[in-house]
């Protein structure tokens, strides 16, 4: 074979693709490493979001079709789903049991829609198992878990997401493609992640993204906001030469175009993942005057409190700029919030939201509670909607710095969680419940309680204390920020929301 000739496509998920983050130290996924390991030109596809599923949609698999068996010499593709096949949503799931000949199985989705189009194209498959999560305990046993693709039975919105573990569907795939005379190559990614992240112990966090900074005493950044899915460029370089390493094994046609490169090192690769542009914002409560002079429409509720509106955080660029949310105020008892797609979500390290709230004391006793009608609600995990009490507020800002602690009388994950909550940058939810209804039409009634042991939270009959009694003083120490949101493409109209322990003056007209 003519090394020089050689070409690699890639396609996967977030953990495999090109970011272009503001992040103190940003994302990276290994498909943007593999030319640092391999003698090939490399045609890096893979999406942010993307199931093995919903890929095909995309106008990157189109590309990948157009392109895919064109150019000379040998020709491989690297094929790196799974995260968001894990997904319960409609659009990303796909079943990890099964076989390839199973509609709807993750092998099926691997096999009818990468390895059968590479094969008649004379193209090289290479299926990559995803890449480890870390876990906090990271231990072996801490990853028979989500953490390292192995999920749980969950019914959302009345269907049943079977769990199932999908590095071993993947290999078990290839082990029956090759009993039938198809030879797919394979890495095993998952395995050797999760023996990277325990050999590594502490360390192992550094190979991953950080969304933000904090001053340390002496004037340096200790980064903030630990992403323990996505890897920042020094975990994209190891997961990379971890293919080129474990080729030899398993993928020997692939292993042939080897650089044979060193394995990535911690004194070199970790310093040169952060971001050189990167600029702390030290965090200051809005003023009064930035609050008014927000454009948002002021919306009077019929017990006189007066909410403003923001939208800020992780949002794409324009999103803030271009009011793409969307503000309607029906009467002095109705206001209807409408997010929009990519414009904003609910995460564990961070947030995009479009907020009505009022400023209060830290530590007041109050109770805020609202009636929330469902108009549309996309079926997407980050997707969200409720009442807010959080440490920190920013005024129409883009932020991708992690923000502060907060309590949600809320859904997420579709439903399939109520009530949660961040503490400390960890995303909590102590009793997930019951999947709750989000079809056009449902009514929810929620609600916020707080006192001086922490906060009550309601949604529906599912209430919920346990868990939620940490102060929310991290940010900002002398107020909380009161309210209910929207994130993600949902449209949701609230209606009679009322804060109680808390006197303004009546000003509206009834």
């Amino acid at each position: 074979m003519n090394r020089a000739n050689a070409t690699i496509w890639v396609v996967g998920d977030s953990t495999v693709s090109a970011f272009n983050d503001s992040y103190y130290i940003p994302r990276e996924g290994y498909g943007s490493q593999i030319g640092n390991y391999f003698s090939a030109r490399v045609y890096n596809l893979a999406r942010s979001g993307a199931s093995s599923k919903d890929f095909t949609g995309m106008s990157n698999y189109r590309d990948l079709m157009q392109g895919l068996g064109s150019a000379e010499g040998a020709q491989f593709l690297i094929i790196g789903f799974g995260h968001n096949d894990e997904k319960p949503e409609e659009a990303r799931y796909t079943d990890p049991n099964g076989t390839f000949r199973t509609p709807g199985s993750f092998a099926h989705s691997l096999y009818t829609n990468y390895i059968k189009p590479a094969l008649e194209r004379n193209v090289i498959p290479v299926v990559c198992t995803p890449v480890a999560r870390l876990t906090q305990e990271n231990t072996p046993e801490s990853y028979n878990s989500i953490q390292g693709h192995i999920t749980r039975d969950q019914t959302v919105g009345g269907r049943l997401f079977r769990g199932g573990n999908y590095r071993k569907a993947a290999l078990d795939m290839v082990v029956q493609l090759r009993h039938e005379g198809l030879y797919v190559e394979y890495i095993d990614l998952t395995e050797a992640t999760m023996a990277e992240n325990v050999a590594l112990g502490c360390g192992a966090q550094y190979l991953h993204s950080f969304a933000g900074a904090k001053r340390a005493e002496d004037g340096s950044l200790i980064p903030t906001g630990l992403d323990m899915t996505h890897t920042n460029r020094y975990g994209a370089a190891l997961n990379a030469w971890l293919i080129s390493a474990l080729a030899a094994q398993t993928a020997p046609r692939l292993a042939v175009f080897s650089l044979n490169a060193p394995k990535p090192a911690y004194e070199t690769s970790f310093f040169a993942s952060v971001n050189s542009g990167f600029r702390l914002v030290e965090y200051k409560a809005p003023t009064q005057a930035q609050m008014d002079a927000s454009t948002w429409p002021v919306f009077t509720g019929s017990d006189g409190t007066l909410w403003h509106g923001t939208a800020f955080g992780d949002y794409d660029n324009t999103a803030v700029s271009e009011k793409k949310p969307v503000v309607s105020i029906v009467s002095c008892n109705e206001i209807t919030l409408c997010g929009t797609k990519n414009s904003g979500r609910i995460t564990s390290y961070n947030d995009a939201v479009l907020f009505y709230y009022v400023k209060l004391p830290a530590g007041k006793e109050f109770t805020l509670s609202a009636r929330a009608k469902i108009y549309s609600f996309a079926p997407a995990n980050q997707t969200s909607f409720g009442l807010m009490v959080r440490d920190d507020l920013f005024i129409d800002s883009c932020i991708s710095a992690p923000m502060g602690d907060y309590v949600a009388a809320g859904v997420l994950n579709q439903g399939a969680a109520v009530n949660f909550g961040r503490k400390s940058g960890t995303l909590v939810c102590e009793t997930p419940g019951r999947p709750v209804s989000l079809s056009p039409g449902t009514v929810a009634e929620l609600k916020i309680v707080a006192n001086r042991e922490g906060f009550a939270l309601s949604y529906d009959n599912e209430t919920v204390s346990a868990g939620f009694d940490y102060p929310l003083t991290g940010v900002d120490p002398e107020y909380v920020y009161a309210g209910f949101y929207v994130a993600g493409e949902a449209e949701i109209t609230f209606e009679n929301v009322r804060l109680q322990g808390v006197f303004y003056p009546i000003a509206c007209e009834m």
